[in-house]
């Protein structure tokens, strides 16, 4: 009996020493500045920005998972590798001491439903009479619900929203989505094959045009990108377009709009309340947009809603702007007092005159095959029927002008 627990216990120590050699302890306790235990810095040396700064921001106060053990399992169990995900914003992004209430408005912007596009679509299906509904990708995601208009979303359009995880389509796709990252994340610089992704505010164009880039163009035209006819038909000497986009559609370079040029971003003009909600439901972008050209030039620099840009400089009487991307300060024109205040013009929108060509796309239709599959971008199966969008021809031309509330405005078909 005596021998028996003897040999029991030194089996035991063995044990427990092969362990203990095997285990990697850390050197010491590691901590972040407000005192709180974050052993994750003892492996990882990542850093994720000065924003994040790390010892500042724990891993696991992003990244979740059990930050007060060195054992690889445990530390990792229940960790996420994208916190930005709408899914998770709650309890990461949008923790009361990081970003609260953001999650909330976030939710209910236009880049996180969809809404205008979706009861925009299915009112000129005739499938709903209210232009105004209800509708979200959120709920479509939830519900399963469908339709030959909701299909048709499903296929084609389900990619550019806020809920689509990051990472969870092929090619391209992969990068959009990823809640609060589909414009935040960028990529990082530092050792390392895979050095950790920084966040930061100062978004750059190419993050929006990731999804701005159909429809009218905005995210290309603004870069000075013009889509060639028929996605690459032979234009200049027997030859296709000078580049082509990551979707495989062939682009020519033309002049890019003067803020591009002069360094600036679409966050430049684009306040937060636009983009990541204000907290209301708004059924249409026309509603949600708050920027208008007079913000800048001849205004107070205050949006239409009353919210003033924070990055408008005032030195020896002339107003400026100081770019995001750059920090340089750059000088505000102020309108012609003639061809802009006069009161025969006091109905056109600015860029009615000084846009002086869009790209427009005529002819446009689709096809549904009954008898194929395609990949529906909010279930993430496939499912029946196959869509396919054709056009007559792309035009770079001087817009169409029409009246809208009143005002001259330019109408780009697309």
């Amino acid at each position: 009996m005596k021998r028996g627990l003897a040999f029991a216990l030194v089996i035991l120590l063995v044990a427990v020493v092969i362990r203990e050699r095997r285990f990697r302890r850390a050197p010491r306790v590691y901590t972040l500045t407000s005192g709180r235990v974050d052993m994750c810095l003892a492996c990882h040396r990542e850093s994720p920005g000065r924003a994040h700064a790390r010892g500042v921001v724990g891993c696991a106060d992003c990244h979740l998972g059990d930050p007060l053990t060195v054992e690889k399992e445990r530390a990792h169990r229940g960790m996420v590798k994208n916190p930005a995900d709408l899914r998770l914003a709650d309890r990461t992004c949008g923790r009361p001491e990081c970003h609260p209430g953001y999650g909330r408005r976030v939710k209910k912007s236009l880049m996180a439903t969809n809404r205008g596009i979706i009861t925009t679509l299915r009112y000129y299906w005739g499938e709903i009479k209210d232009f105004g509904a209800e509708a979200s990708v959120e709920a479509l995601m939830k519900s399963g619900e469908s339709s030959p208009a909701l299909d048709y979303f499903r296929k084609l359009c389900g990619t550019c929203h806020l809920w689509l995880p990051r990472e969870k389509l092929p090619g391209f796709l992969r990068e959009k989505g990823g809640g609060c990252a589909a414009c935040h994340l960028v990529p990082g610089k530092g050792p390392g094959k895979r050095p950790h992704p920084v966040l930061t505010r100062r978004i750059p164009v190419k993050n929006c045009a990731r999804c701005h880039n159909r429809s009218g163009r905005i995210g290309l035209s603004y870069q000075g990108l013009y889509e060639n006819e028929q996605y690459g038909a032979p234009i200049r000497e027997g030859t296709f377009g000078a580049e082509e986009l990551a979707d495989g559609r062939f682009v020519s370079r033309i002049p890019p709009d003067v803020h591009y040029k002069a360094g600036m971003s679409c966050v430049d003009c684009h306040v937060q309340n636009e983009t990541m909600g204000d907290g209301r439901s708004y059924a249409h972008l026309e509603e949600s947009v708050e920027i208008t050209c007079e913000t800048c030039h001849g205004g107070d620099g205050k949006t239409r809603k009353g919210t003033r840009l924070s990055n408008l400089v005032r030195r020896n009487g002339k107003l400026y702007l100081r770019a995001k991307l750059t920090g340089k300060l750059l000088l505000i024109k102020p309108p012609d007092p003639v061809a802009c205040r006069h009161r025969v013009h006091r109905r056109l929108a600015c860029y009615a005159c000084h846009d002086r060509r869009v790209p427009q796309c005529f002819g446009c239709h689709v096809r549904r095959d009954p008898r194929e599959r395609q990949l529906d971008k909010l279930s993430f199966r496939k499912t029946a029927g196959l869509w396919e969008e054709f056009r007559s021809y792309m035009r770079l031309t001087r817009p169409t002008l029409g009246l809208y509330r009143n005002r001259v405005e330019i109408l780009v078909p697309g």
